[in-house]
């Protein structure tokens, strides 16, 4: 099967991330996006750091030969554990997921923040809570790992009876925090047991995912005009292009595509695509967006995700 070249990918151990791709593919109409899944080896959480990173590395290597625009790690565990070594070996931007701990400990007073094992032991983690509780000494901040929350609502989150609560520490937060894309499916579960308010970081990480698209394409329209100002000019002295902002990205496209074509002569269409037989692939195309769902939950993923969301 082949999938086309240039769009935006996300990767999760499973269906958690799918809970971000929803929250980004509302602001980015029109995009191509491909979410790579690994259900059949869900959950990371209680997996050693080295078999990880492994499992990540075939995705991204695919995301590379993809030609993304950027990353998404839509999942907390591999943000901690990999996300440094990540951006150091790939060329593509790379945004990761992290528990939203500034959001709830601004408002001070006692924060539960529920992860998984891995993510619990990680030195980012940790790091990432001591510069909190520094800068906001109001708030408490407490992590739990809440030991096979992840897997089991991979297997049972369409289950509305299914009594996750067992897996969630006692107390009396005045917030929580979800440092698992997995557990936002639970939200509201979460939020009736503990009786406050719950936060999770999907709209910082669309918000990011906008801005850093956004830069990019102001700087290629920056770029373009550039290297062109000046190049061409008519009898008179004066150059033979005067574009607008908006009228650049039109041009950039054109030349781009000339310049492919000139290349790879009558062989563009070929070209443009990557054809793949490691993980299973499974296009969704709707109206607003093209995804593509790939590694081994393509089929799992792409049922749930028509199912729970307005794709």
């Amino acid at each position: 099967m082949k999938i086309p070249i240039g769009g935006v990918a996300f990767f999760d151990s499973g269906v958690g991330g799918l809970t971000v791709l929803n929250a980004c593919q509302k602001r980015l109409a029109g995009e191509k996006f491909y979410y790579y899944g690994d259900n059949e080896r869900a959950p990371y959480g209680s997996l050693p750091p080295t078999q990880i990173e492994r499992y990540v590395k075939e995705a991204f290597d695919l995301f590379e030969q993809l030609q993304v625009k950027c990353a998404v790690v839509a999942c907390n565990t591999v943000t901690a554990l990999c996300v440094d070594g990540l951006r150091a070996r790939y060329s593509f931007p790379i945004i990761g997921a992290e528990p939203a701990v500034v959001s709830a400990a601004k408002r001070g007073g006692e924060v539960f923040v529920l992860t998984t094992r891995a993510t619990f032991e990680s030195q980012r983690f940790h790091l990432l809570c001591e510069k909190v509780q520094t800068k906001y000494p109001l708030a408490k901040l407490t992590a739990y790992a809440c030991e096979g929350l992840a897997g089991e609502i991979e297997t049972h989150f369409c289950d509305a009876f299914y009594d996750f609560t067992e897996r969630l520490p006692r107390g009396s937060p005045d917030a929580v925090v979800l440092g698992c894309t997995h557990y936002v499916y639970i939200r509201e579960r979460i939020k009736k047991f503990y009786n406050c308010e719950v936060f999770d970081g999907n709209e910082g990480i669309a918000q990011r995912l906008c801005g850093l698209l956004r830069q990019n394409s102001a700087c290629k329209e920056q770029n373009f005009t550039s290297e062109t100002a000046g190049s061409e000019k008519n009898r008179d002295g004066r150059p033979l292009f005067q574009k607008s902002m908006g009228e650049v990205g039109i041009f950039d496209h054109l030349l781009s595509r000339n310049a492919e074509i000139k290349k790879l002569g009558t062989k563009t269409n070929k070209c443009s695509y990557i054809k793949t037989r490691k993980s299973r692939i499974i296009p969704s195309i709707k109206a607003k967006n093209e995804i593509y769902f790939l590694g081994s939950g393509a089929d799992k993923n792409k049922h749930f995700c028509e199912r729970m969301f307005e794709f």
